[in-house]
């Protein structure tokens, strides 16, 4: 249970993280929706990747360990059903 918080914190620091990276959408040297022949398309490739990326491996982290602690809380409910000693 105490790995789930600590994914579900790391998760909101990072939402955090990357909604104060996120600028206004403006773009310098960018007119009309034409951009400029030096422009940089590959940084904001890497960019957006970079972002996606980071944001699925949380969500899944946080996924897996949800269903993880789910299965073990179900079987020791199990056991203990069938077994009163084993409560502690």
């Amino acid at each position: 249970v105490i790995f789930c918080e600590a994914t579900a914190i790391y998760g909101v620091i990072i939402a955090i993280i990357f909604a104060s990276k996120m600028g206004d959408g403006v773009i310098e040297g960018v007119t009309d929706g034409t951009f400029p022949a030096t422009f940089d398309f590959d940084r904001f490739y890497f960019a957006g990747y970079s972002l996606f990326t980071a944001g699925l491996s949380v969500g899944l982290t946080n996924l897996c360990s949800g269903v993880c602690v789910g299965i073990a809380g179900s079987s020791c409910a199990l056991a203990d059903a069938q077994n009163s000693e084993l409560f502690v």
